[in-house]
């Protein structure tokens, strides 16, 4: 396990290296400028800038996070530098800022009001509202080209894949019936962001740098329904941003940024199965757009079918009924429209859309056989007018409105019983924020951002049988503004203090019920070398209680008291449901680390990142462990020892559910003690660790060879009460591991692309039972080759056939003993693992 000290030393170590590194790099000779001979293929805008670099023999400095953001044409041919620069740069959004006969820089466009690029195509920057900014806190980007060599079905694999997240919490294959915290329920086969694994309720999800509406029953923004097709890139930003973006962004941001000025036409077909059984899937997928100047106009739509995955096809579970679903069946269609327009040299209007629903069925016996049937509908839709004023500003007035519904209707036959809960949820909201430069300094421009805005949320959910409505709606006013300061005159030739700016940023926000917060935020950029950028960010955040956890439902369990860790018999009623009680969650949190891109290494890439979250008045659940719930001491302030009869029917009668796990008839005089597992403030929760990041490109035979690496290091604590010991969460059964890593390589060479990429978890403690287990570490390899016809047979210009293998030699997963407590047969962690086994998949698309 990751103690502080050990985070600390490895942060000292990794930036120091950084920066060791640095100040050993020599200058390559200088060179004329003869021409070259070219080979880039289209690729992301950093990749193609390195392989320039290596064909060019030049020392090339950009911003490596602006770069990896868009995409560059191939060059293939003979030219000089600067023919062959001027392509790849052609709609990236860079220029040269200053060359030499053996060292290019480049920089982002300058502002430039008088010139129209169209309608509001800049590219979006999570992390910071001004334009062109370089944000302090770290950006993880995952690229269109990175997407397409993961050879991943959907967005959510690509999200779950990332070492920063977390796979708990509302996501596919996640089981109530296997994990001990209600929040790893998938009621709906949702799939959520869950940066640090504080909960899929403290990452603030971003659609077009716009907020989503909350799914289902445990309030977290759903990005199932997003289209892969549609997705230029993600950017992940794993740092506290209340300062810049509000409540839920405790954990950090994750910003899914859609394609706008795509020309063409793509139509891809995929289908995929699991070689142990079940998990069949068929998606469809038709992409088209068109783009000039003055407007852009594009859609997507997907259709995917994916069948269930059943307890009796996989042997690691053939103690448990064989037709319980391990991976439920879903039926999922969705829709992205967007649209632009300039409308004259000042105004540029825009849109976006995306509607989707899915339907998905599950069966299970906790007791009794049931079955399950969910149908969610939803859409987001945003509406902005960006207005072009004096000097460099711009002002971007956006509307946005969202929503969800869940249906989720249960069936059990041998109690002749069907009932059906309903969940809706809704946003919106209208927001303006204007940015351009503030003053002028000595030291540069500073620039600035400033918005102001107003949001309402609402939520509610009833159930078949209970005549109550719960219910709950907010609104929230807010204003914020941030400015970014050069503290020297940015200088190349200066080596030791090249660059130095500070971010400051804050918001004033007002609930409508739970009063008003100011949060702020510092950040520092530091580039002592051309090839070393050092940042770090402080800043504060709070999260209002989602609705959830104040207004769920009641609800009682009945369990086996062995079980829950109790060593006599009898049984022992578990409850839980909402507090209206709770109280707002508040965090401070910082980070610290270094980018280093060695100008005598093309195409090397560092980073290392420490960060620190001190959560306090986190909404819990405060039994957090299953099997040792009636063991372990610090649970006794949530324990009821002398559990009268009338106590228990008042609970039960309370309850808009009860559920008997037991195996045997109800009876009062058998129930030894009450768990009280209502959502409660916890004193303190923390989250520390460290990122490492590594990627090396190479031109190799006429191609790219890229090879990347990055993980987390990850210590997660949490104190309930005060009088309780401090537990640690992470590297624990159902929770985020202490270390998560992905590893591999891929090669790219005219149409053709391979890439592998190994992942890796960390062994787990079993904390459910006594003495605790351990849980195997578990590693799984994927595999993706890819063609895309250029040239030769001309009716197949344009197809692309990609063949995908996910854990490509089918590793189970390790056998966690405490799982299948309360479900017998279901022994392995569903919030880590995945029941899939291998996957092969085969896509084949045509482009015109």
């Amino acid at each position: 396990m990751l103690n502080s000290k050990t985070l600390y030393s490895t942060t000292k170590t990794s930036i120091l290296a950084l920066m060791l590194g640095a100040a050993l790099a020599s200058s390559a000779l200088a060179q004329a400028k003869p021409t070259y001979a070219f080979k880039i293929p289209s690729e992301n805008t950093a990749d193609a800038l390195n392989a320039f670099a290596v064909q060019a023999k030049v020392h090339l400095l950009f911003p490596y996070d602006q770069a990896a953001k868009t995409s560059a044409q191939a060059v293939e041919g003979v030219f000089t530098r600067e023919q062959a620069l001027a392509k790849i740069l052609e709609g990236t959004g860079l220029e040269i800022a200053s060359q030499s006969d053996d060292t290019i820089s480049l920089r982002t466009i300058q502002a430039r009001p008088e010139a129209s690029s169209g309608p509001a195509t800049e590219v979006i920057v999570t992390g910071t509202h001004i334009r062109g900014g370089n944000p302090t806190s770290p950006v993880h980007v995952i690229d269109r080209k990175e997407i397409d060599r993961s050879g991943y079905a959907d967005i959510g694999d690509v999200i779950r894949s990332l070492p920063e997240n977390f796979s708990g919490g509302q996501n596919p294959g996640v089981m109530f019936a296997n994990s001990a915290n209600g929040d790893n329920t998938n009621l709906t086969n949702a799939s959520t962001v869950n940066l640090r694994g504080l909960g899929t309720d403290a990452t603030l999800t971003l659609l077009n740098g716009h907020r989503m509406a909350s799914d289902g029953y445990f309030q977290a923004s759903d990005i199932s329904g997003v289209p892969l097709a549609a997705v230029q890139r993600i950017e992940v930003v794993p740092d506290g941003a209340s300062a810049l973006y509000g409540s839920d962004a405790v954990a950090g941001v994750a910003n899914l940024i859609l394609r706008k000025n795509y020309t063409g036409t793509d139509v891809s077909g995929r289908y995929g199965a699991a070689t142990q059984g079940g998990g069949s899937q068929t998606s469809v997928s038709l992409l088209s757009g068109t783009a000039s100047d003055t407007h852009y106009l594009m859609m997507n739509l997907e259709l995917e079918r994916q069948d269930p995955v059943k307890a009796g096809q996989r042997a690691f579970t053939a103690n448990a009924d064989p037709g319980t679903t391990l991976f439920q069946s879903q039926d999922r269609r969705s829709l992205f429209v967007a649209g632009g327009v300039t409308v004259s040299d000042q105004t540029d209007l825009s849109f976006d859309a995306l509607v989707s629903d899915r339907t998905t069925e599950g069966q299970f016996n906790l007791g009794a056989v049931y079955f399950t049937r969910n149908y969610t509908p939803n859409y987001n839709l945003s509406v902005g007018v960006t207005t072009r004023l004096p000097g460099d500003w711009k002002l971007r007035v956006t509307g946005v409105a969202a929503g969800s519904r869940n249906s989720l209707l249960t069936e059990m036959p041998e109690y002749d019983y069907a009932g059906t809960a309903h969940y809706a949820n809704s946003l919106s909201y209208i927001e303006a924020i204007a940015d351009g430069t503030l003053i002028h300094l000595p030291t540069g421009d500073v620039k600035s951002a400033v918005g102001v805005g107003y949001r309402t949320e609402t939520y509610q959910t009833w159930v078949f049988g209970d005549d109550d409505l719960y219910k709950g709606d907010r609104g929230v006013g807010y204003v914020f503004a941030e400015a970014l300061v050069p503290l020297i005159l940015a200088d190349v030739a200066r080596t030791g203090l090249e660059a130095l700016e500070l971010s400051v940023s804050a918001r004033s926000e007002q609930y409508s019920d739970f009063g008003g917060t100011t949060n702020p935020r510092l950040g520092i950029r530091y580039v002592p070398f051309s090839d070393l950028t050092v940042r770090g960010t402080w800043g504060q955040s709070f999260k209002a209680p989602s609705f959830d956890k104040m207004y769920q439902p009641a609800y009682v369990t009945l369990y086996r008291a062995s079980v829950r860790g109790y060593a006599g018999g009898g049984t022992a009623l578990s409850v839980g449901g909402g507090n209206l009680d709770l109280k707002p969650e508040t965090s401070t949190s910082w980070t610290l680390g270094a980018d280093y891109t060695p100008v005598g290494f093309p195409g090397l890439r560092l980073s290392a990142t420490y960060f620190d979250i001190d959560y306090t008045d986190r909404v819990v659940n405060p039994i957090s462990s299953f099997g040792t719930a009636l063991s372990n001491p610090i649970f006794t302030p949530f324990i009821d020892w002398s559990p009268t009869a009338d106590a228990q029917g008042a609970l039960i009668d309370r309850a808009s559910e009860f559920n008997n796990f037991s195996g045997a008839p109800y009876d009062p005089s058998t129930v030894v003690a009450i768990l009280k597992n209502y959502y409660t403030n916890a004193s303190a929760q923390t989250a520390r660790g460290v990122d490492l990041a590594f990627s090396q490109s190479f031109v190799v035979s006429d191609g790219t060879l890229n090879l990347y690496a990055n993980g987390t290091w990850l210590q997660l604590d949490q104190q309930t009460i005060s009088t309780v010991p401090e537990v640690r969460l992470s590297g624990t059964i159902f929770n985020a591991p202490d270390f998560k890593a992905r590893a591999g390589l891929s090669y790219v060479r005219a149409g053709l692309s391979a890439s592998s990429t190994v992942n890796y978890l960390s062994a787990e403690t079993d904390t459910g039972v006594t003495p605790n287990d351990e849980i195997g570490s578990w590693t799984t390899v994927d595999a993706n080759v890819a063609y895309r016809f250029q040239d030769g047979v001309a009716a197949l210009k344009g197809t692309r056939l990609s063949l995908s293998i996910a854990n490509l030699f089918d590793r189970d997963p390790p056998r966690a003993n405490s799982a299948a407590l309360a479900y017998p047969g279901l022994a392995f962690d569903s919030t880590n693992t995945s029941v899939m086994g291998r996957f092969i998949s085969l896509t084949l698309s045509r482009t015109w």
